[in-house]
């Protein structure tokens, strides 16, 4: 991998300033938590709605399966 590649993905680290990858979550110089380039993790009420309808689709499905088993049996 060339030099001009890998210096596009680097920032600095904002504990002790040395150069990392833009993805770490961690320094590797001195351990210091990292949040990625780019990554915003899911608000946590957007997240427990859809955990929510996944969960009823789910359920309906489940009833559905069930309901044409006995119906076709």
């Amino acid at each position: 991998m060339s030099s001009d590649r890998l210096e596009k993905h680097t920032v600095l680290c904002p504990h002790c300033g040395q150069p990392v990858l833009d993805h770490m979550t961690k320094c590797p110089h001195c351990g210091g938590e990292l949040t990625p380039a780019g990554y915003q993790p899911m608000d946590e009420t957007k997240l427990k709605k859809i955990k929510t309808i996944t969960f009823i689709v789910g359920m309906v499905i489940a009833v559905a399966v069930l309901v044409l088993y006995f119906t076709l049996r």
